[in-house]
């Protein structure tokens, strides 16, 4: 057990240091390729570009080069967080706290070119959709979010809402490029759905907690050590039952639980870490009726 323990202090160290990078790449992505352009991010990030933008061109604020958006994204995500506190997991909200701080320093810190890296706008969308989606991909990954949107679709799904996180996007976002259109130009809102698109896309192909896995696990120890774990580390269920091994005849104790692909590498590989005699059944993209909660 304290090998375990060792080992999950371990990967939760190695997942807030991924939550770094991830911000730093999507902060590269937004102020080299989307910021330079005049373009616009989508959810909390885009509302907080525009207020600026409004500043700027319409009341003409001088910043003097200070990132203003930066830092309305930290300010706008705080009550989202202590909305959220006693509703969302603390480790989510932890990694997602890191997440918006550090992205909030990188695009302080990360110059915005004042003559765009590349000059052709609809590169430029993609480029920065491929960057911007890997560094969210990446905090995913390592189980937090980017904050905004994110938060508050958890919070609702958790209150028993019918809207959905993509509901919601695709609503705020929709508000976003209509303002686009409205006080800037066309061209410039068609961009920003461009690098929309592709940011999710990415994203998507990054992020495996959507996918369902069946994992069964056949071990001769008593099984308890790894449903426990299951339980603690991803706020699953486990369910034992006993078998007889078919060649030897011994005694087999069968773990059986259902968790997201990305859930079911982590638990493959603290597995072999605890029990390296321990055989793993996993039956990708199986079908589920019932309390199942998508964890982010």
């Amino acid at each position: 057990m304290e090998q375990m323990e060792r080992y999950i202090q371990k990967r939760q160290w190695t997942k807030y240091v991924l939550c770094v990078v991830g911000a730093f790449i999507y902060s590269v992505g937004m102020n080299t390729f989307v910021a330079s352009m005049g373009f616009y991010a989508s959810g909390v990030m885009g509302v907080c570009q525009i207020i600026q933008s409004v500043l700027v061109q319409k009341f003409h604020v001088n910043l003097g080069g200070f990132n203003l958006s930066a830092v309305l994204y930290s300010l706008l995500n705080v009550p989202l967080f202590v909305m959220a506190m006693r509703s969302i997991g603390k480790r989510f909200l932890i990694k997602t706290g890191i997440n918006v701080i550090f992205v909030t320093f990188f695009l302080s810190i990360v110059p915005v070119p004042k003559v765009p890296v590349i000059e052709e706008p609809l590169t430029c969308a993609l480029i920065g959709g491929i960057v911007c989606g890997a560094g969210s991909g990446i905090t995913l990954q390592a189980g937090g979010s980017g904050g905004g949107l994110d938060i508050l679709g958890v919070y609702l799904a958790k209150k028993g809402k019918s809207i959905s996180v993509g509901k919601l996007s695709l609503l705020i976002n929709g508000i976003i490029y209509g303002i686009c259109i409205l006080l800037f130009d066309v061209s410039v809102a068609i961009y920003c759905i461009i690098y929309a698109v592709f940011l999710s896309f990415v994203v998507d192909k990054a992020y495996s907690q959507s996918i369902n896995v069946q994992v069964m696990i056949f071990t001769r120890n008593s099984g308890n050590a790894i449903r426990e774990m299951i339980i603690r580390e991803f706020n699953r269920s486990a369910t034992l039952w006993k078998g007889v091994g078919g060649y030897t005849e011994k005694d087999t104790v069968i773990v059986y639980s259902v968790l997201s692909k990305y859930e079911a590498a982590i638990l493959r590989r603290m597995v072999r870490e605890t029990d390296p005699h321990a055989f793993l059944v996993l039956n990708e993209g199986c079908q589920i009726s019932g309390n199942f909660p998508k964890h982010l």
